[in-house]
């Protein structure tokens, strides 16, 4: 009679001792929380990606209808009405965006640095803008321009294979460089 109660009494122990472990076998491992995290992460951000595209294209409409200006002088103001704030406009957006990981930060980082410096060699090029100087400024901003498309180029395989890390597909955007408007 003893036996049935101390089966009992071991099976209860069993189930007590085991049961934390199996909660761990059935519940997310910390790779399938990080990897859902960065999903949630990567979700943000391609929420923020059509907006800050938009504002990429109209920078690139805006600096191709300034190239069409003949004369410096419209030329010029070309430049400082329509292309610096464009640009403004799409590398404040590229800062805001949502990274949410330090990862993604860092993939990040490169493309807005890279429009940053492009900002900065536009400002200088606007402002020291000249009949002697035109062709060679406009030299070294194509320059920088190639810089920056090198720089997205890399964002976007950096990009792909942390998508691919994380389980997310990423969806290919159109070319939209402007390296050479």
């Amino acid at each position: 009679m003893r036996l049935p109660s101390l089966l009992i009494a071991l099976f209860v122990a069993l189930t007590a001792a085991t049961a934390p472990a199996c909660e761990s076998i059935t519940g997310p491992s910390e790779l399938q929380r990080k990897i859902a995290h960065e999903q949630e992460v990567i979700a943000a951000y391609s929420a923020e990606v059509a907006k800050v595209d938009a504002l990429q294209r109209r920078f690139v409409e805006a600096w191709k209808a300034a190239n069409e200006q003949k004369e410096l002088k419209a030329y010029r103001d070309a430049l400082e009405g329509q292309v610096l704030p464009a640009l403004d406009a799409y590398v404040k957006a590229a800062e805001a965006m949502p990274t949410g990981s330090p990862e993604l930060a860092e993939i990040h980082k490169g493309l807005v640095d890279a429009y940053r410096g492009a900002r900065e060699s536009f400002q200088g090029f606007t402002s020291e803008l000249s009949e002697a100087n035109v062709e060679s400024g406009y030299k070294a901003l194509l320059e920088k321009m190639d810089a920056v498309k090198k720089a997205e180029a890399a964002y976007l395989e950096k990009l792909k294979l942390y998508y691919a890390k994380n389980q997310v597909d990423l969806v290919p955007a159109p070319e939209s460089t402007p390296a050479r408007p």
